[in-house]
């Protein structure tokens, strides 16, 4: 039986529809246990990630000065 895509599963396979392979990153944890992944797309023209991530639930933040935007599905207390 196949488990149902988390959220943050489904929104990567949406960027990676619309961003080349090699600039979206595995999903992993970050400190907290919450799952990320990592986006290099050029920011210039990926603006669009930041508010389909807040429309979608999750946090988009970028690095400083790089050009990597880092998505993060937060926990949820249900």
């Amino acid at each position: 039986m196949k488990e149902q895509a988390t959220k943050i599963e489904t929104f990567r396979s949406h960027l990676l529809d619309r961003i080349r392979e090699h600039r979206v990153g595995t999903i992993g944890c970050n400190s907290e246990g919450n799952p990320t992944f990592i986006v290099d797309p050029a920011l210039s023209t990926c603006t669009w990630v930041f508010d389909l991530a807040d429309r979608e639930g999750m946090t988009a933040e970028s690095s400083g000065v790089a050009t990597t935007i880092t998505i993060t599905e937060e926990k949820t207390d249900v």
